[in-house]
């Protein structure tokens, strides 16, 4: 970056140091000088604004300017984006805990509204007839598909999670009623992409993506789809975004499981419980209860 040399200054003599700081200190002014003005200006010579120029891996001062230009307008985009993030380099902790609340309700709501009441009565009705639940995600959306099969195990549903495609596994439960949900955080990771594509047409799942924004693609690989915001953030905030929304989807499709079987998950649960403590370590290294 040209204005991280200026800073630097490496192998700059004490002149040409001086035209850069000048350059630091006017940024928004130095595009409208001459080599001469800026000469003037930094009490330097003409022969120093070029020879800095030609350090700067230049061509001379007009291709600088024209650098400089373009890097001023990228840092002033950058600033105004970074003016609307919630938390930033003077948030506290008391700012931080007041405001990831509002940032969830966000991220809940816009899904909330821009959900498809049809899509998701479809979505519901193949719920009513599948036999498993299949969850697919690369990378940190592996990490959603695998917490979304652990809460649908909870109801007895048969449901796993995977990364890719299992060609041989699918042939095997061919027969087998499945809907496989698919999720991608931008809606456009070329793994969810292919994992479609193959689902849809090689088997007989029910194909549902719950994906951001850019899903023009998967779009046409999907029966239905389910879509998140994402706010694009430039430092990290749209993992919050996502990650709220689509829990927030996963958690509509296991409520809805959920009324479905309800007396049979409420019996289960009573029979769970008379060996809860089989589950839970109630006693301390003595023995004695804690």
């Amino acid at each position: 970056m040209l204005l991280e040399k200026l800073e630097q200054g490496v192998n700059f003599t004490n002149h040409e140091k001086d035209a850069a700081r000048y350059i630091l200190d006017h940024p928004d002014k130095v595009p409208g000088m001459s080599s001469v003005e800026l000469a003037e200006a930094s009490f330097t010579s003409k022969a120093t604004v070029v020879r800095l120029c030609k350090k700067l891996g230049l061509s001379g001062y007009q291709e600088f300017r024209l650098k400089l230009v373009e890097e001023i307008n990228q840092k002033n985009r950058l600033a105004r984006m970074l003016a609307g993030e919630p938390i930033h380099d003077k948030s506290t902790y008391t700012d931080i805990i007041n405001t990831l609340p509002g940032i969830y309700d966000k991220a809940v709501t816009n899904t909330r509204l821009s959900l498809d009441k049809n899509s998701m009565n479809r979505i519901h009705n193949m719920l009513r007839r599948v036999e498993c639940i299949d969850i697919y995600g690369a990378g940190v959306s592996y990490i959603l598909a695998q917490s979304a099969a652990f809460k649908f195990a909870t109801l007895g549903v048969e449901c796993s999670a995977y990364e890719s495609v299992n060609g041989h596994y699918l042939a095997a439960r061919k027969n087998k009623r499945t809907i496989a949900f698919l999720i991608s955080l931008t809606g456009a990771n070329r793994t969810m992409i292919r994992a479609a594509k193959y689902l849809r047409k090689a088997t007989n799942n029910f194909v549902v993506g719950i994906v951001g924004p850019h899903n023009e693609v998967i779009r046409r690989e999907c029966h239905e789809i389910v879509e998140i915001p994402n706010r694009d953030s430039l430092v990290s905030l749209d993992v919050i975004t996502s990650f709220s929304a689509v829990n927030y989807v996963i958690d509509i499709v296991f409520s809805l499981i959920l009324s479905e079987c309800y007396h049979e998950h409420a019996k289960s649960s009573l029979e769970m419980l008379q060996h809860m403590d089989l589950l839970l370590d109630r006693e301390g290294a003595s023995g004695e209860e804690v």
